[in-house]
């Protein structure tokens, strides 16, 4: 997208440059030459606005359904009922692993949300992984599950720094939790993403596109551009 940028940047230099050799050449008494050179350096300067603008919208597009890849989650039976083996693989390469009970997992994160003109300056939503779950579908078994709290608690709070003083550097939402959340089972594996709002998984492999149900072609998910 830097393109965008450069063209109105380029665009306006040669108007301010033709814009001021017009008004030299008026200076100078040359009132013909001079205004044709104001008319074209006013044009090229409405040309870069048009430039920016345009560039400004497709940033607007881009920014705003921006995703980053949180983590690969991937699931291994341990042999007992309804007991998985959950493996956290970063994109760093950084990797746990943790025992779950249950049929379907919970990956709770907390996240800060900038607003729009931020988004679109380049700040993208801060998120914190917190804790993961498993669960049963059947409410009645929910005391057979267990969670593993995923973030140490740091000594500064920075959802409650953001909630208290967020206004001043546009941050929208400071306070809230995201989930996801998706079936368990031996050699079930997702992608894990966060947009602008929210945690969002997709299938990694065709085991589990066929348990969750996605077609056979799903769309590609996104690169981690920055």
């Amino acid at each position: 997208m830097l393109i965008w940028w450069i063209l109105p940047a380029i665009a306006g230099v040669i108007g301010l440059m033709v814009l001021f050799a017009g008004f030299a050449r008026i200076a100078k008494m040359h009132v013909a030459t001079g205004g044709a050179r104001l008319l074209f350096g006013v044009g090229f300067l409405g040309l870069a606005g048009i430039i920016a603008f345009a560039g400004l919208n497709l940033q607007t597009y881009n920014r705003l359904t921006h995703e980053r890849e949180v983590a690969t989650i991937t699931f291994e039976s341990t042999g007992a009922p309804d007991t998985y083996t959950a493996t956290l693989l970063y994109p760093g390469g950084k990797a746990e692993e943790f025992t779950l009970q249950g049929n379907e997992w919970d990956l709770n994160a907390r996240v800060i949300k900038f607003k729009p003109l931020s988004n679109m300056l380049g700040y993208d939503s801060v998120y914190k992984l917190d804790r993961l779950y498993g669960r049963y579908t059947d409410i009645s078994r929910a005391d057979e599950t267990n969670g593993i709290a995923l973030s140490p608690n740091p000594g500064l709070d920075v959802r409650e720094l953001a909630r208290e003083h967020g206004g001043r550097f546009g941050i929208q939402d400071a306070s809230y939790g995201s989930a996801v959340y998706n079936p368990m089972g031996d050699g079930l594996s997702y992608r894990i993403f966060i947009t602008q709002d929210a945690l969002i998984a997709r299938s990694a492999n065709a085991a589990t596109r066929a348990r969750v149900g996605e077609p056979a072609n799903p769309i590609a998910a996104p690169e981690n551009a920055d």
